[in-house]
């Protein structure tokens, strides 16, 4: 709706300022001219499909041409295009990205949009989505900024008396999308790079300012948006058990693999973040940012990745790897002699060094083709090649705006891409190896469109507690919200990973652990402060719990390849929110993980249909009920019309 007192579109400039730290953003924007636009022209380019609107301001100082055009249920509004909004199409939607030599001029208009959407009384509409979120399903008043940035809650900065002003918004994250679904049956999607933020705190109207215009808005009736599906398949192994965080050496691996498999334990893979070798921090271990097998961490390495494939059921070796380099590591020297690092804006060849926490990284620039290539090889040549079939693609947070970048756009407009780009390196690497039905990598970080290249993510950090807001909760959330924005699989580390005062308790972590077996991927991590928490092979309890729930995983095979072929086809995620905290996996699936600590009792809402308890083979129908829920019986009920039933039915005796 446009009207001369309620205008479809405001234009102007804003003060905006982005100070980072440890990859958390504080960010300012200060109006300085903000003037509606009304309409002056409208031509038919093709009746009732496409029509093109000439917006201007009363005093005629500024206009904008826009395309309305109608594509069945869908109604795209496209703005007027530069080199630059050319360019982050191509990254955003493109099969190939667009060549742009260092000495292209930046024709980028950052002049700022408001756009608002009319809505309904907040206990009339409900909106979801808008990537990974934390707070609760339902995004009615709150106001979210679209910008990849490290998540930050209360946890991370204990102190209540921190200055607002410095403060990072509250529902910062990692991987947001300029998306969202209205229960009133439509998506909206925004296309572009710029800061923007999505204002659902108004009952009346749904508001949006863009920090710069997008080349795309898209509205979709009753179904997806047209975002582009996915392009990595999942690989058989990734079904077929628990996938075990270890660190610390060859032999500490051989123990621990020997142990879990004298169990019963059925291992997918382990993953081993320290390949490359760690650095012990205040913050806790970390690991040495310099992607080279250290030989005398893990001696033989290659040798034993063929041993430990071949003696514990095809157990795989995965690895960690992110988008910077350590200082004073090898891999640093060679960069910076080729010039393929991120410089600072305020000085042509200076690199754009970065606090990491107590160590200096710089960062691979991705937007310049020979480094893009430069780091591919790294990955294909030092893990594919080594026998890596998986690796936790980390990052892709911390790209800073006072960057000079090879594709010599400003910092403010290539940082929300840096995840895609980022991904696609990872994609194309495995691409160009042959390797797309074996090797699988995950991330965290993540923007419009980036499951073209990635279909597996995790959360990020939650706490290693059953708090609320960053724990085990904040874990089930996030999978729920990013899970409506066109991925095919998201999971957590199973008991999380960060804390400072408190480590983890064995009923924090086994009740993460029955939340993850009926998911796709199931994988542990040792935490921050390993030491600090309790491990999955810590004691004969936590042993035979995670021995016995990696067989119900890998017993539900079967289903967990029929889910994801189904997501596939239906354009959805594998698992489909039901409350804030449940969710189904899959369409015959209806899961109801405890959240609490000593509770033997758990309150699920049963959905439509007749649901059966896998535990009892009780049957319940619509209602709200009180489950008996002690440790290792999570709450798990099956569709009572499935073709899955006589599978389901063995779950209990596993």
């Amino acid at each position: 709706m446009h009207r001369p007192e309620q205008p479809l579109f405001y234009v102007g400039t804003c003060q905006l300022s982005y100070n980072m730290r440890l990859g958390h953003f504080v960010i300012r924007h200060e109006i300085q001219k903000k003037i509606s636009l009304q309409v002056q022209t409208i031509n038919e380019i093709n009746p009732s499909q496409v029509y093109e609107i000439l917006f201007a301001d009363e005093a005629k100082s500024y206009s904008l041409q826009v395309k309305f055009i109608i594509n069945n249920n869908r109604l795209e509004i496209e703005f007027p295009s530069t080199s630059t909004s050319n360019y982050i199409r191509s990254v955003i939607e493109g099969e190939e990205i667009i060549k742009r030599d260092k000495n292209t001029i930046d024709d980028s208009d950052q002049t700022n949009l408001w756009f608002s959407l009319e809505a309904l009384p907040f206990d009339q509409e409900i909106v979801r989505g808008c990537g990974l979120q934390y707070s609760s399903g339902d995004l009615r008043g709150k106001i979210l900024p679209m910008w990849v940035s490290e998540w930050y809650h209360d946890l991370l900065c204990p102190n209540d008396n921190i200055n607002p002003n410095v403060r990072p918004s509250s529902h910062t994250t990692y991987h947001p999308q300029p998306m969202f679904h209205s229960s009133r049956d439509y998506t909206f999607c925004a296309y572009g790079s710029a800061y923007a933020q999505f204002d659902f705190s108004d009952e009346k109207f749904h508001h949006f300012h863009f920090a710069a215009i997008p080349y795309r808005l898209e509205l979709s009736l009753n179904g997806p948006s047209s975002i582009s599906r996915l392009y990595l398949p999942l690989p058989e192994w990734i079904y077929d058990g628990i996938i075990l965080s270890v660190q610390g050496g060859t032999d500490v691996i051989d123990q621990k693999l020997r142990r879990m498999h004298e169990c019963g334990t059925r291992i997918a893979g382990i993953w081993v973040q320290d390949w490359c070798g760690k650095r012990i921090t205040s913050f806790g271990k970390r690991v040495f940012w310099n992607w080279q097998w250290n030989e005398s961490w893990y001696p033989n390495l290659k040798e034993k990745i063929i041993e430990w494939q071949r003696d514990y059921n095809g157990c795989r070796f995965l690895a960690y790897i992110n988008p910077y380099i350590a200082v004073d590591g090898s891999l640093f020297k060679e960069a910076n002699e080729k010039d393929f690092l991120v410089k600072r804006f305020d000085c042509k060849n200076t690199v754009y060094m970065i606090d990491f926490g107590e160590f200096n990284g710089a960062i691979i620039d991705l937007t310049n083709p020979q480094a893009f290539e430069w780091y591919k090889k790294i990955i294909r040549t030092n893990l594919i090649d080594l026998g890596v079939s998986g690796w936790m693609a980390d990052f892709g947070e911390y790209l800073p705006c006072d960057v000079r970048v090879h594709a010599n756009i400003s910092g403010s407009l290539i940082h929300n891409l840096w995840p895609i780009l980022w991904a696609r390196c990872n994609y194309e690497a495995i691409r160009d190896a042959g390797k797309l039905n074996e090797v699988i990598f995950f991330m965290r970080s993540g923007y419009l469109n980036v499951q073209r290249f990635c279909s597996l993510f995790w959360t990020g950090d939650q706490s290693v507690d059953f708090s609320h807001h960053a724990g085990l909760s904040a874990g089930i959330r996030s999978c729920l919200s990013l899970s409506l924005s066109n991925v095919l699989s998201v999971h957590t580390d199973i008991g999380g990973y960060f804390s400072r005062t408190h480590g983890r308790t064995r009923e924090v972590l086994l009740r993460w652990c029955e939340m993850a077996t009926f998911n796709i991927v199931m994988r542990t991590h040792e935490g921050n402060r390993p030491t600090s928490n309790i491990q999955f092979d810590n004691d004969k309890i936590c042993i035979e719990f995670f021995a016995r729930m990696s067989r119900i995983h890998a017993y539900l095979k079967p289903y967990s390849r029929y889910v994801v072929q189904k997501a596939y086809e239906q354009q959805q995620s594998c698992i489909i929110p039901h409350t804030e905290l449940q969710y189904f996996f899959g369409h015959d699936l209806l899961i109801a993980p405890v959240v609490e600590s000593n509770v033997n009792k758990w309150k699920v809402s049963i959905p439509d249909g007749q649901w059966i308890h896998i535990w009892t083979n009780k049957i319940f129908e619509k209602n709200q009920y009180e489950i008996d829920a002690p440790i290792g019986q999570p709450p798990v009920f099956y569709r009572s019309t499935t073709e899955w039933k006589s599978l389901f039915q063995q779950l209990k005796d596993l």
